[in-house]
């Protein structure tokens, strides 16, 4: 008995563990799979980006918080519209569309940055 019990507490311990350090357990919460943005934002500020993200010019910082905030705004149209009766899947898809298109603009600029920083 004492054996399953413990079993089940280092069952218990391990789950809440990976759940609550997971970096992407944000998946399929409403971001279509994609990584949640306080991960995307805390790379901005340099949290996992190391010295490349630290040496971002101003002007550049500003502009990749304009990218998050767009692909923010972009994730509420996709939730207001998956909230109505009858959602729009076409708007959905092309909402989807921009996001990533703003995603792989962002990723182009994080990595000239590193490029001109090495």
């Amino acid at each position: 008995m004492k054996k399953l019990l413990l079993v089940g507490i280092l069952t218990l311990s391990a789950v809440s563990f990976a759940k609550g350090h997971g970096n992407m357990s944000g998946m399929n919460h409403g971001n279509g799979g994609m990584m949640n943005g306080s991960m995307s934002c805390s790379m901005m500020n340099g949290e996992h980006g190391g010295k490349h993200m630290m040496n971002m010019s101003p002007e550049l910082r500003k502009e990749m918080q304009a990218d998050m905030i767009k692909i923010q705004e972009k994730k509420l149209e996709i939730s207001k519209i998956m909230n109505t009766s009858n959602p729009d899947m076409k708007k959905v898809e092309v909402l989807n569309g921009e996001i990533a298109n703003i995603r792989a603009t962002h990723m182009t600029k994080m990595q000239q940055n590193m490029m001109k920083t090495n």
